[in-house]
């Protein structure tokens, strides 16, 4: 994939201006923060967006959170997986289900009292 637009990704700060949210493509689940699982979160410029970059419909961030993107392979995934399992929930037990047979620790909101 060739590169979108000369300005870069930038981690973490305050969102800058123009920028919007996006994470990288590694396995998770609305809760996990950055770093967790190789997880990362970052903001891209707008103009990625349709260059490689999709929304993502993962849930990541919850409703209160605006859109997000995502490479589109991973947007890609997470709309067969949704559709799959008949709804994001459902995704999600299957994501879960993966990363704890890959041994991958797993905690789950109800785990942690939220």
């Amino acid at each position: 994939m060739g590169r979108a637009s000369e300005r870069k990704h930038i981690y973490g700060g305050p969102k800058p201006v123009d920028y919007v949210r996006a994470h990288n493509h590694v396995a998770h689940v609305p809760h996990f923060g950055h770093g967790a699982n190789g997880f990362r979160r970052f903001w891209i410029s707008p103009e990625w967006i349709g260059k490689g970059w999709s929304k993502c419909p993962c849930g990541w961030g919850g409703p209160k959170w605006e859109t997000h993107y995502a490479i589109t392979p991973h947007v890609q995934g997470w709309k067969k997986q949704i559709k799959k399992y008949g709804g994001l929930e459902g995704a999600y037990r299957d994501v879960i289900r993966r990363l704890k047979k890959a041994g991958v620790s797993t905690w789950t909101v109800e785990e942690v009292g939220e």
